[in-house]
């Protein structure tokens, strides 16, 4: 059933929601800098550092990852087939090469049912939803900004 929204009620203003998108990015910034503290992790301001999270990123997040993540995290579970029909232009080679580096990587879970002919089913893995779900503020965050 549609509800409409009462119009009497107090929108959100952009500048109240950006306020909160600040807040929380500083929020985050600290969170970052005692984890990295506690684990030893440099992240940022040396070559090195750079260097690693730039490959770390390319790694996780190369062409068609985040495609991948994204859909299964929405889905909570999907087939090869779905997925090639999700992802227009993906090759079934290349979406196959994919899901296996991140099955590899622990993001996602691999799970083959009982079926003539047999199919395949991928999940999310624990570290991948929490990899999705602390991806959702970025996507809101690019949805709000870019309205």
């Amino acid at each position: 059933m549609y509800q409409s929204v009462d119009s009497s009620k107090e929108s959100v203003s952009t500048e109240k929601v950006e306020s909160r998108f600040r807040d929380f990015g500083e929020a985050a910034s600290e969170f970052v800098r005692l984890v990295s503290a506690e684990g030893g992790i440099s992240y940022r301001g040396e070559p090195s550092a750079v260097k690693d999270n730039l490959n770390l990123m390319k790694k996780v997040f190369g062409k068609w990852s985040i495609e991948i993540i994204l859909s299964t995290y929405s889905m909570k579970s999907v087939g090869f087939g779905d997925l090639r029909r999700l992802l227009q232009g993906i090759s079934s080679r290349v979406l196959s090469k994919k899901l296996k580096d991140l099955e590899e990587l622990g993001f996602l879970e691999r799970r083959v049912v009982e079926s003539k002919p047999p199919r395949v089913r991928y999940t999310l893995s624990k570290k991948g939803e929490l990899l999705a779900k602390l991806g959702e503020p970025v996507i809101l965050y690019l949805r709000n900004s870019m309205e």
